[in-house]
């Protein structure tokens, strides 16, 4: 049995429905994050690798020890415009956006308390844009221009795009790591 939501992320268009079963497991929970909205584009709740104390900057003034401690979480609405007449799909749409959220936050849902149902598959797709590679590498000590990544995938000198979204390549961070490491 298909899972579906229906929603509505073109603008002044009707809610059509999105089979969460086509999805990769990030764009499914970014979808029942918006299906918790009732299917528009909103603000959506994402949960940091990193705590509130490595996060801010003097969190010690605001927070107690405890909450410290605790994932950061922040609100977040960083969507693209989508036009009604638009050729992409709704499923391309959301594998896109989903993309834009940095690797290192989790989809939590519409609401910081109440985490979608496929929070912790989504919370393990550690899927990067060519761009997000770049940053993720510079935060590694490994500052490469797109070019020359460009370069090195095409030649196999690194790792091979683990799937496509549409015609972005998406890079595994476990792939990553591994080609660091050599």
């Amino acid at each position: 049995m298909m899972a579906t939501v229906n929603l509505c992320l073109r603008d002044d268009s009707d809610p059509e429905p999105v089979d969460l079963d086509a999805l990769s497991p990030r764009a499914r929970a970014l979808a029942e994050a918006v299906a918790q909205r009732l299917g528009g584009r909103c603000t959506i709740w994402v949960q940091s690798e990193k705590t509130i104390r490595q996060t801010m900057p003097d969190a010690e003034r605001w927070y107690s020890a405890d909450e410290l401690d605790q994932p950061y979480r922040m609100g977040w609405s960083g969507w693209s415009h989508y036009p009604a007449d638009s050729v992409m799909s709704q499923h391309d749409y959301l594998e896109q956006q989903c993309r834009r959220i940095p690797p290192q936050y989790s989809i939590i849902g519409a609401f910081a308390q109440q985490p979608v149902p496929s929070y912790e598959e989504g919370a393990a797709d550690k899927g990067m844009t060519r761009d997000q590679v770049l940053k993720w590498l510079e935060a590694h000590g490994r500052k490469i221009a797109p070019s020359t990544w460009s370069a090195y995938t095409a030649r196999g000198q690194a790792p091979k795009p683990s799937r496509y979204i549409g015609r972005t390549p998406i890079w595994d961070e476990a792939d990553l790591i591994a080609w660091l490491e050599r």
